[in-house]
């Protein structure tokens, strides 16, 4: 064999392996994303009405309640505005904060309630009572139900605590006073002092009222049920065709044309569609076996998803290859988590919290590091056809060195010729960020 048949082999291989390795290393940057906390609340508002009874007692006794803002009380209904906290959809169980407070004053002494927080699983409304974090009450005949995205959750009864008792009276109970009274004492009337001491005016299992919290969650689990569709941009996947790479499907996923369908798997999603990760089963997989070499790339694309915050499309990525760079094989990295893939344009967003659904759909541009992975077929696939054309070149000026004759091609002419000829075979086959990746859609049903 001739050194420039030797040498145009030797040079697509080095040109393809270089090129694979380029694209493993940007396959490595896709960064994993973190997972989305669910269910926690993002509004709502919560109203204890006070007993009436108890009212008119506290009036009589000259015991005042007034609001602490931002908390409202107008006759016997005060109004907390809900700050946090997180609540299971279906069944109401979980704990919700707030803000403002209320005031209790009792002649020339007072305590502030505030920070009150219901916790729906234990039955409980604890709060700061004098800066000290006490349960003030129990909630008695508590229910739930859902209200929109969100939830209503009642509670009959609220039931003074013994500990929240003893924190009220302890602020509140006026000090022992001495009073002058008169009596009768062998028949004659003289004036004595004496101590009185004011009855506290609260007692453990006193009814305070009724209460009713309704609460909008950030996000509402998603239920598996429902399709995602991808519609794949057909100039991309031309090129990707144009290279050797044809695209699989992965069950549960199918395809008609370039249109993926996806069972939705779960997720998140807010209210106004606005926030959440919308996941799917299956997905799709790049393989690219390049003829007449042993170079073989597979890249993973699972569970295909859109995060509305980020308005971006994401995967599970998984990458195998059989092309060993310096001994080793940098493609078979296993699964390296959900990465994003695409940037979102939303254009159409249409919410129904009666349903309990957000029906989305969107166009995506190929982000900066997915570009470069996926341009790494077509380097490959230019490096492959190098090769190839380089092996054809060298034979023919081995045959003409066994004849005698000069080669008509030297050694760099046939590296220049077949580098040449690669780059015209993928030159309207290349992939760049901001190219249209196609469109998604979806109905998320909430829980």
């Amino acid at each position: 064999m001739s050194e420039s048949t030797r040498l145009g082999r030797a040079r697509g291989r080095m040109l393809s392996v270089a090129i694979v390795a380029a694209a493993v290393a940007a396959m490595l940057v896709l960064a994993p994303l973190a997972s989305a906390a669910s269910n926690p609340i993002a509004k709502g508002s919560t109203t204890l009405t006070i007993n009436s009874g108890l009212n008119n007692k506290a009036k009589k006794a000259g015991i005042k309640i007034t609001a602490i803002k931002p908390a409202t009380l107008k006759g016997t209904k005060a109004t907390f505005a809900v700050t946090g906290g997180s609540v299971e959809p279906t069944t109401g169980a979980g704990t919700v904060t707030h803000s403002g407070g209320l005031k209790i004053t009792w002649g020339k002494k007072s305590i502030a309630l505030k920070a009150f927080e219901i916790n729906t699983t234990k039955k409980t409304l604890t709060a700061t009572a004098g800066g000290k974090k006490v349960q003030i009450a129990t909630l008695g005949g508590t229910s739930s139900a859902r209200l929109g995205f969100g939830n209503s959750i009642s509670a009959k009864s609220v039931k003074l605590t013994k500990a929240g008792a003893n924190a009220l009276n302890k602020a509140l109970t006026p000090k022992p006073e001495k009073v002058k009274v008169k009596v009768k004492k062998n028949g004659k009337t003289v004036i004595k002092t004496k101590t009185v001491k004011t009855p506290p005016a609260f007692k453990a299992n006193m009814v305070l009222g009724k209460s009713t919290t309704e609460v909008e969650p950030k996000t509402d689990n998603v239920l598996p049920t429902g399709t995602m569709t991808y519609a794949g941009d057909s100039g991309l996947f031309g090129k990707l065709k144009d290279v050797g790479v044809e695209i699989q499907t992965i069950s549960p996923t199918s395809v008609n044309g370039t249109t993926y369908s996806s069972g939705i798997s779960g997720g998140t999603i807010s209210p106004l569609g606005t926030e959440g990760q919308v996941n799917s089963a299956g997905g799709i997989k790049l393989v690219q076996n390049i003829p007449g070499t042993t170079f073989s790339t597979t890249i993973t694309l699972g569970s295909i998803g859109v995060d509305l915050a980020a308005k971006t499309a994401t995967v599970e990525v998984n990458g195998e290859s059989n092309v060993e760079v310096e001994g080793k094989k940098p493609l078979n990295v296993g699964n390296l988590g959900r990465s994003s893939i695409a940037d979102l344009t939303i254009t159409s967003n249409s919410p129904s919290p009666a349903t309990r659904t957000v029906s989305i759909s969107a166009t995506s541009t190929i982000q900066a590091v997915a570009a470069e992975v996926l341009e790494g077929f077509v380097k490959v696939y230019e490096g492959a056809y190098a090769l190839k054309v380089g092996d054809e070149l060298g034979k023919i000026a081995e045959a003409e060195a066994k004849e005698g004759k000069t080669p008509k091609m030297s050694k760099a002419e046939i590296e220049a010729a077949a580098k040449k000829a690669g780059a015209e075979k993928v030159a309207n086959d290349h992939i760049k960020a901001g190219e249209s990746l196609g469109s998604f859609s979806f109905v998320a049903t909430g829980e």
